[in-house]
C-alpha cells in the first residue's frame, strides 16, 4: 500500500494530467472549428493516451482509498481528507477541489467537442447528399459515346 506522501504526489500528478488534458481538448476544439483533419488525427492519438493515463491514475486513487477503508469515490476522498488531511489538510482539500473542477471542465469540453463533431458530420453528409443528387441529373455518356440523361428529362424542342 502506498504511503500518504506517495498518494498525495499521485493526486498532484492526476491534477496536472487533467490540466494537460484540458489544453488538449482546447486544441481539439480549435482544430474542429478550422476543419484541420490532420491535426485532429494527431490529437486523437494523444487524447487516447492521456485518457488511458487518467484512467490509470483514477484506478490507483480508488485502490488506495479502498485499502484505507474508504469508498473509492468523491465522498470517500472527502472523508479521507477529513481523517488524514493533517496539518496540510487545507492545501490537500484545494488540490482535490482543483482536480474535481478540472475533471468536470474536461467532461464539459469533451461534450462540446462532441457537438462540434456531430455538426461537422451532419454538414459533410448534407454536402455528400447534394453532390449525389447533382450527379443523378448530370449528363453521362454511354458506351457508344452518345449522351445519356438521368433524372428528369425535358424535350427542349417542346418547352
Amino acid at each position: 500500500m502506498p504511503s500518504r506522501d506517495t498518494f498525495v504526489r499521485s493526486l498532484v500528478t492526476e491534477r496536472d494530467a487533467f490540466a494537460r488534458f484540458l489544453g488538449l481538448l482546447e486544441a481539439e476544439s480549435a482544430s474542429l472549428i478550422k476543419g484541420d483533419v490532420e491535426e485532429l488525427v494527431r490529437l486523437a492519438r494523444i487524447k487516447s493516451e492521456q485518457v488511458d493515463a487518467l484512467n490509470g491514475l483514477a484506478r490507483d486513487r480508488s485502490r488506495f482509498l479502498s485499502g484505507e477503508g474508504f469508498k473509492p469515490d468523491r465522498i470517500g476522498m472527502s472523508e479521507w481528507l477529513v481523517v488524514n488531511g493533517g496539518p496540510d489538510g487545507e492545501r490537500l482539500s484545494r488540490l482535490w477541489q482543483s482536480l474535481v473542477h478540472d475533471a468536470s471542465e474536461a467532461r464539459r469540453m469533451n461534450e462540446k467537442n462532441g457537438v462540434l463533431i456531430d455538426s461537422r458530420l451532419r454538414f459533410n453528409q448534407a454536402a455528400l447528399n447534394a453532390l449525389r443528387g447533382a450527379s443523378h441529373t448530370a449528363t453521362l455518356y454511354g458506351p457508344d459515346g452518345v449522351p445519356e440523361f438521368r433524372g428528369r428529362q425535358r424535350d427542349l424542342g417542346h418547352a
